[in-house]
């Protein structure tokens, strides 16, 4: 084997074993007592996030959206753990139809910070075929972001939960943090930090992980 190759196994095993390493766990925290970070985690980890998002932002997208002045038909808002933490009790006041075992607020007071996730419409109320085309490749390629995220946070040890969000996609909560009005909500990406992985924190893993399977691959051989 060329050194060449030597090198490209290496990166496509670190690749596969990132992939199948990613996990889903909803962490929940208590509203009483949210959890606390050394500033050192902070700080490191704060880095560690805004890197990831910069990288992940190398996702593949078809239309530029050119909005703003940027290109991307994404766009990233980042709620670090204080301010989580600040807003997880007003959602019941903002949303008193929200059912007392809503876990977005505990899962607020558990992260080390939550990523939200929007992409921006371009075809309107009653888009034609091609606008709609359009919009769902701003959708398709706004995911793919999304992964990209997700495992450069567990190649960097951090835990993490794709969650749709809720009403944090609601305008009303959008508008709080300062979203654009033509901005939907994808995902909101709930990250946990290495220092509190192992703590006796509540946690639920995601319900498809063991139905895996390769079945829905097909080869086409005959056409």
């Amino acid at each position: 084997m060329t050194m060449n190759e030597e090198t490209n196994k290496h990166a496509s095993d670190t690749v596969e074993s990132t992939i199948r390493a990613r996990a889903t766990f909803k962490v929940f925290g208590d509203p009483d007592n949210p959890v606390q970070f050394s500033s050192e985690t902070v700080e490191h980890s704060r880095r560690t996030v805004l890197e990831s998002l910069r990288t992940a932002g190398w996702a593949p997208f078809h239309h530029a959206r050119d909005v703003d002045g940027l290109a991307e038909p994404w766009r990233a808002h980042v709620l670090w753990h204080d301010r989580c933490q600040e807003l997880a009790p007003q959602l019941r006041e903002w949303f008193p139809e929200m059912k007392p075992t809503n876990k977005i607020p505990p899962m607020m007071c558990a992260c080390g910070a939550l990523v939200l996730v929007t992409w921006l419409p371009q075809a309107g109320e009653d888009p034609a075929p091609a606008q709609r085309a359009i919009d769902e490749e701003h959708i398709a390629a706004t995911g793919a972001m999304v992964q990209n995220l997700l495992l450069l946070l567990t190649a960097h040890g951090m835990g993490t939960y794709w969650s749709s969000g809720g009403q944090l996609g609601s305008t009303k909560f959008l508008e709080t943090i300062g979203a654009g009005s033509n901005e939907k909500l994808l995902a909101a990406v709930f990250i946990e930090y290495p220092e509190t992985l192992t703590d006796d924190k509540p946690r639920k893993p995601g319900k498809h992980r063991d139905r895996r399977s390769d079945g829905w691959i097909r080869e086409v051989s005959d056409v």
